[in-house]
């Protein structure tokens, strides 16, 4: 599990944004805006129009693209002084060798694992939003927190609100439940025959957040739920049957720990991620924001439900995964990755998306090897049995 004690002479001036291109990472550069940090280092994958964008307002030393072609185009549309990386493992130096202060780590998926590690390995704070690195291989993230002598603070909504419910204490033992709140997507209250007939245009249409497709889709499903049950226990070193899901339509409450005596503390504010991000840069100093807060009159009533796992079944597949061990959970993101993307593709349809997550998870043979390379090869072997899945629905279209 991760520190729950943020350090008390942290003061951040200089930051790196890795995945600066997307949701989050746009969202993070506005809180670096906002408080006046230097940017160091700006990583992006594909998208070199808006990276440049970036390069002229924020002026960093190094930017790191996904591809060599990519440095090229990047090349001709700015004029560009600093250093331009794309080689993996020169990735992966630059972020363990920053003076900065605190990492962003934005990127999305698996492929973020290998950024998590070197960001670890760095000494610094670590406002860590992306969560299929925290689910994989989060222990092994932890221990290397641990030995060198770095942070890391959660920017998804729900466990930076359970981070700041819990700040303080030393271990999570007078934790009764953890109450992870969910807004239960576009589509709650749906049956599962209403949700065969889903179209990609309606799972896009997320009611509270603005998100990127992939974690959109992932909202609609509930399986972004099931990750973030897996993500708690890993950060927060609580068994899963101690995690319980609400829906919550108004996302107001981002979730609630539950201590032995009965008594519950929650986490209040409006839903914008860059929150979360403004407090992982800062704790544990509570930065002043201008504009309102929240108005409790006007919002009147906060409603809670239990979620349908019945018409969602990916909740429960996601704690099956972490109950497997090993690199099940691993394998329960490829699947969907693979699944979602078919799905965004209009190869297959909205339900299709949790039977071939949940049919894969029962055709895999788990591996209990946690090294690098179980859980590459886990990840290939997942997305080979969702892939051939999907090939078969594709058939039948």
């Amino acid at each position: 599990m991760i520190n729950l004690c943020p350090k008390r002479d942290f003061s951040a001036k200089k930051t790196v944004i890795l995945g600066s291109t997307g949701s989050v990472g746009t969202q993070a550069l506005d809180i670096v805006r906002e408080l006046g940090l230097e940017v160091a280092m700006l990583a992006a994958g594909e998208n070199t129009m808006l990276l440049s964008e970036q390069i002229r307002e924020f002026s960093p030393k190094t930017v790191a693209v996904g591809s060599e072609s990519a440095a090229k185009r990047l090349k001709s549309e700015c004029n560009f002084r600093g250093e331009i990386i794309f080689d993996k493992n020169e990735v992966y130096s630059a972020i363990r060798e920053t003076d900065a202060d605190v990492i962003v780590h934005a990127v999305s998926g698996l492929l973020g694992i290998g950024y998590a590690l070197a960001a670890s390995e760095s000494g610094k704070r670590v406002a860590m939003a992306n969560k299929e690195a925290i689910i994989s291989v989060g222990d092994i993230i932890c221990d290397k927190l641990e030995k060198y002598h770095g942070e890391m603070i959660p920017v998804d909504s729900e466990h930076s609100a359970i981070y700041r419910c819990l700040s303080g204490h030393a271990d999570t033992s007078a934790v009764k439940k953890i109450l992870l709140t969910a807004s239960g997507g576009p589509f709650l209250g749906y049956t599962k025959e209403e949700l065969s007939k889903v179209t990609v245009e309606k799972a896009l249409e997320h009611p509270t957040w603005k998100m990127g497709k992939k974690i959109t889709v992932d909202s609609a499903t509930l399986m972004n739920k099931g990750f973030e049950i897996i993500e708690a226990v890993r950060l927060f070193g609580v068994a899963e049957n101690k995690i319980e899901v609400l829906i919550h339509p108004q996302s107001i409450i981002h979730s609630m720990v539950e201590y032995n005596d009965n008594t519950v503390i929650a986490q209040m504010g409006r839903p914008d991620m860059r929150d979360c991000v403004r407090y992982a840069m800062t704790a544990p100093e509570i930065s002043s924001v201008i504009g309102e807060g929240l108005d409790f009159a006007k919002i009147g009533s906060l409603i809670f439900s239990s979620p349908d796992t019945e018409a969602f079944p990916l909740l429960e597949a996601a704690r099956r995964a972490v109950n497997m061990g090993g690199c099940a959970p691993t394998a329960l993101i490829a699947a969907d990755e693979e699944a979602v993307d078919a799905f965004l593709k209009k190869q297959i349809g909205f339900t299709d998306i949790s039977s071939l997550v949940i049919e894969t998870l029962e055709n895999i043979d788990v591996s209990y090897d946690m090294s690098m390379e179980a859980v590459a090869e886990s990840d290939r072997a997942a997305r080979e049995v969702c892939r051939a899945g999907i090939a078969k629905i594709k058939n039948y279209m």
